[in-house]
């Protein structure tokens, strides 16, 4: 399906060169990513650190990236993506480094920092590039475009990071090897940025502006918050939920490989893999039921699934109810984007305030899920942590269904 929507693309709006030579560029970088998000806290606790600790160590690179993004606000007007790519790669290049050099807490916290770093100037450049380069009309698709090559990355990742663990011990050896896919995507960069590319000429980059004073911000955010707070709430849970599965999930899929004899990265990437399927198909559900409606059942299903993880061991089993979980998982991304999108619509002045108040949201989620990951990990057991994490997702959905019998009205 994915595969079929790409060559849609290519047949009505030709083959753009620079824009395939990106998705490669991103493919093989979030390769490069994914194998570390994947190593990272097996890494991080096989150097004697606990869960709860780990947790911690892994959720400040989002509390990193949310200290960069807010200080390109206050100093970067316009950004470009040449520049931002290459300030990408070069603290890419510095994050394994940090992350094997050593077992002290404050190694991993500055690891953790680069690695929040660089995946801000990730996110900036790709939406500066897709911006300078294509017409309004091409820039959903051209985003659809990388989006297929940063998910066909992610989902090779856990499985290559598998692979690694198993034949190579994190160190130089390791180093050498993950310098591979880094390189490959820097001289996709090369391309990009050695043979010039037209512009819009209407466009002079991104601009980021500084934000209005503390209290008139305060003011906009609860006019916002009173509208939007069912979804915002599904927004918080869904990234809690799923930066949590990233950080014990890797350990609990290593654990359950060694036990039955083949690659952990198996469970994980069955965890990745939906994406790639679900996004095509998730706007037929949500046309028939409603963006809000769509993602609050979806958010809801997803959990209850979640909680029979806990309930089973068979590997099969545990394999197909995460790729069930993340399935419903999936629908749920883009239905929440597509409620955000809607009320922008609907709210043009309230543009700034509503992205704020998502970016927000997201990053609480992204912080505070290795965090509740860690603990539960070392408190409760995987078993339990899935179970948990699948109750905290069925109570806020029945919440949200009791206090706003349709959610969808939210955002009239």
């Amino acid at each position: 399906m994915a595969i079929r929507r790409l060559q849609q693309h290519i047949h009505q709006y030709g083959m753009n060169r620079k824009l395939f030579v990106a998705g490669m560029m991103v493919f093989f970088f979030v390769i490069f990513d994914g194998i570390l998000m994947y190593l990272a806290p097996v890494v991080i606790t096989g150097a004697g650190i606990s869960y709860s600790l780990m947790g911690l160590i892994v959720g400040s690179s989002s509390i990193a990236g949310m200290l960069l993004d807010f200080f390109l606000c206050r100093f970067l007007k316009v950004t470009n993506y040449q520049r931002t790519f290459l300030f990408m790669f070069i603290l890419a290049a510095a994050f394994p480094v940090f992350l094997f050099g050593g077992t002290a807490v404050a190694i991993y916290l500055a690891a953790m920092a680069v690695w929040g770093f660089y995946y801000d100037f990730f996110n900036i450049g790709t939406i500066d590039f897709v911006e300078r380069t294509a017409g309004e009309k091409e820039q959903v698709s051209d985003f659809g475009v990388l989006s297929f090559f940063q998910g066909s990355g992610y989902l090779l990742a856990p499985f290559l990071g598998s692979l690694l663990l198993i034949a190579v011990h994190p160190g130089p050896r390791m180093l050498l090897i993950l310098a591979v896919p880094i390189v490959i995507s820097f001289i996709f960069y090369l391309i990009i940025v050695l043979r010039p590319v037209a512009e819009r000429s209407a466009y002079g980059g991104v601009v980021r502006k500084s934000p209005l004073s503390f209290f008139t911000e305060m003011e906009l955010w609860k006019k916002v918050w009173r509208i939007l707070f069912p979804i915002l709430l599904l927004t918080l849970l869904l990234n809690l939920v799923d930066a949590a599965i990233w950080t014990f999930g890797p350990i609990f899929s290593e654990y359950i490989g060694k036990a039955h004899g083949f690659s952990g990265g198996i469970f994980m990437t069955a965890y990745a893999l939906p994406p790639l399927l679900v996004g095509w198909i998730v706007g037929l559900i949500a046309r028939k039921f409603g963006d809000a409606r769509t993602a609050q059942w979806a958010i809801g299903l997803g959990s209850l699934i979640l909680m029979f993880i806990g309930l089973v061991s068979s590997p099969a089993f545990l394999i197909a109810l995460i790729f069930v979980v993340s399935f419903f998982f999936s629908i749920a991304w883009p239905s929440i984007s597509a409620v955000y999108t809607k009320h922008i619509e609907k709210n043009s002045l309230r543009r700034k305030e509503i992205e704020t108040l998502q970016d927000l949201f997201t990053n609480f989620g992204d912080t505070g899920g290795p965090i509740v990951g860690g603990y539960m990990a070392q408190y409760l057991g995987f078993a339990h942590s899935f179970i948990a994490l699948g109750v905290l997702g069925m109570i806020t959905a029945i919440v949200l269904f009791l206090i706003t019998p349709r959610v969808a009205a939210a955002i009239a």
